[in-house]
C-alpha cells in the first residue's frame, strides 16, 4: 500500500480534481468546474487511489458514490483548502502589520482653506491603514513637482498651471484669490472702483507659485512684485504701499480687523485649481490612489 509521506503539488491538484468531484456528484458533472475532459478527471482520480492504496469512490448503475475512504479524504481536503485559504489571506495581508510611510508636500498656507479636504482626509486614510505614518514636508509648488519627479515624495497638494510629463494631477478644488489693499494706502483706501488702465499704475505683488492675472501682464513689469510665500505679500499690502493678490480665507481675519479691504477690480479676481499630484506608480501606489479619492469625494 502506497502512503503519502511526501505531498506534492501534483498531489494537491489531484485533491481539487478530487473535491470537484464530490461536489458536482460525479465525473461528467465536474467537466465544466474543472475545465478538463471525464478522461482527464478519471485519470486524476485513479492517481490518486493508487497513491493511496484505496478505493475512493464507486461508479456504475447506482451513480456516484464515496467509499467510506473517500468520505474521509473529503472531510480532510476540505481543512486543507479552508487552512490554504487562511494562509493567503495572512500573507495579503502583511502590508497591513508593517508600518509605511506616506511622504506628503504641501503649498504654505494651503490647509486653513475650509475647502482644502487634506487634514479630514489624512484622518480618514489613518482609520483605514492605522500603521501608515504620514511624513508632512511644506514645500513650493518646483520643490513638490521636483521631489515627485526624483522619488523623494510619494503625494504632493500644489497649484499648477501646466501640465508636468509624468506626473499625474487631479483638482480637488479652487482656491479664490482676489486684490487687497491696506488702510495706510493713501490713494487707493477710498477708492469705490477702479479702471482696468489705472492697474499699469500700481504696484502689485503676488506670490511666486501663483499664476499672475492677464491684467497683471499686461502692464510696466517694474510695478509687479512677486513674494516666495503668502506672508511675505501681506506685509507689503500692510505697509501701506502695495496691492497685493490673497486667497479669501486668509485675507478674512484682517478684513474683519478693518486692516485691509479688496480692491475693486474684477479683473484681478482669480480661481487658482489646487491638485493633488502623483508619479501614479509605486509600491505605495495605493495608499497614495486611496488618499486622492477620499479627498476627491470631499
Amino acid at each position: 500500500m502506497n502512503r503519502m509521506d511526501n505531498f506534492h503539488d501534483v498531489d494537491l491538484k489531484r485533491l481539487r480534481i478530487f473535491a470537484a468531484v464530490v461536489e458536482c456528484g460525479g465525473f461528467t458533472a465536474a467537466e465544466n468546474t474543472l475545465n478538463i475532459n471525464c478522461s482527464t478527471i478519471s485519470k486524476a482520480m485513479s492517481d490518486m487511489e493508487s497513491r493511496l492504496g484505496v478505493k475512493l469512490c464507486k461508479r456504475g448503475r447506482g451513480g456516484f458514490e464515496l467509499t467510506e475512504e473517500g468520505e474521509k479524504l473529503y472531510q480532510s481536503s476540505a481543512k486543507l483548502f479552508s487552512a490554504i485559504g487562511n494562509h493567503l489571506n495572512e500573507v495579503s495581508n502583511l502590508h497591513k502589520n508593517v508600518q509605511r510611510i506616506l511622504r506628503i508636500a504641501v503649498v504654505d498656507n494651503t490647509t486653513p482653506d475650509p475647502n482644502c479636504p487634506l487634514i479630514s482626509s489624512l484622518q480618514h486614510l489613518q482609520n483605514e491603514e492605522p500603521n501608515v505614518v504620514i511624513d508632512l514636508h511644506i514645500m513650493t509648488p518646483n520643490e513638490i513637482t521636483m521631489g515627485l519627479l526624483k522619488g523623494e515624495l510619494d503625494l504632493g497638494l500644489t497649484l499648477i498651471h501646466r501640465k508636468v510629463t509624468g506626473l499625474h494631477t487631479t483638482t480637488l478644488y479652487h482656491e479664490q484669490v482676489r486684490p487687497y489693499v491696506a488702510t495706510k494706502h493713501k490713494t487707493l483706501w477710498q477708492q469705490t472702483s477702479l479702471a482696468p488702465s489705472d492697474i499699469a499704475n500700481l504696484r502689485l505683488t503676488t506670490y511666486t507659485h501663483r499664476e499672475p492675472s492677464p491684467l497683471m501682464e499686461q502692464g510696466d513689469s517694474g510695478q509687479f512684485y512677486f513674494c516666495p510665500q503668502i506672508e511675505g505679500v501681506l506685509i507689503l499690502i500692510l505697509a501701506g504701499n502695495h496691492v497685493g493678490m490673497l486667497p479669501e480665507f486668509y485675507a478674512q481675519s484682517w478684513l474683519d480687523s478693518g486692516q485691509i479691504k479688496e480692491l475693486p477690480v474684477d479683473e484681478l479676481r482669480l480661481d487658482s485649481p489646487i491638485v493633488s499630484m502623483s508619479k501614479n506608480e509605486g509600491p505605495k501606489q495605493d495608499l497614495v490612489d486611496r488618499l486622492v479619492e477620499i479627498m476627491a469625494g470631499h
